[in-house]
């Protein structure tokens, strides 16, 4: 269930960027990364209380797995979506420098990086701060 969350959310978030990626192409700009920065947290806390209804489990046991499959697979997304502008899966090298960058991303870092790139770390940090305080704050209130 661990991997499904966090393939489930990693789809949710990223699907957005991958999206607009996919139609803006080059024409990406600062209307783009404010949409996203909206869109991205959006999709994945409504993702997050359907994951929590349907896996029947509380938001805090859904927060971390959902929040370490954002930040694991991001890479694996934000390669794919910037194979739409000519880069990530369609680049010079293709899918050798593709793997390189997914097996990078397994560093939190690299996606943090590669976030800032891609024009989602504002909502890379929303929705990671939502999720970590979902799961600290009711961590925290069971102790009473």
């Amino acid at each position: 269930m661990t991997l499904r969350l966090a393939c489930f959310a990693a789809i949710a978030f990223w699907g957005p960027s991958v999206v607009v990626h996919t139609f803006r192409k080059d024409l990406f700009g600062r209307s783009d990364i404010l949409a996203l920065t909206i869109a991205m947290p959006l999709a994945l806390f409504l993702s997050w209380a359907a994951c929590a209804k349907s896996f029947h489990i509380t938001r805090r046991a859904a927060a971390l797995p959902m929040l370490c499959g954002i930040w694991l697979l991001g890479g694996l997304c934000m390669s794919l979506s910037a194979t739409f502008s000519g880069g990530g899966f369609a680049g010079p090298n293709g899918v050798r420098d593709t793997l390189l960058v997914i097996a990078m991303s397994l560093l939190p870092v690299y996606t943090f990086i590669m976030a800032t790139y891609d024009g989602s770390l504002g909502a890379l940090l929303v929705g990671s701060l939502v999720l970590f305080l979902g799961w600290i704050v009711h961590l925290m209130s069971n102790k009473d």
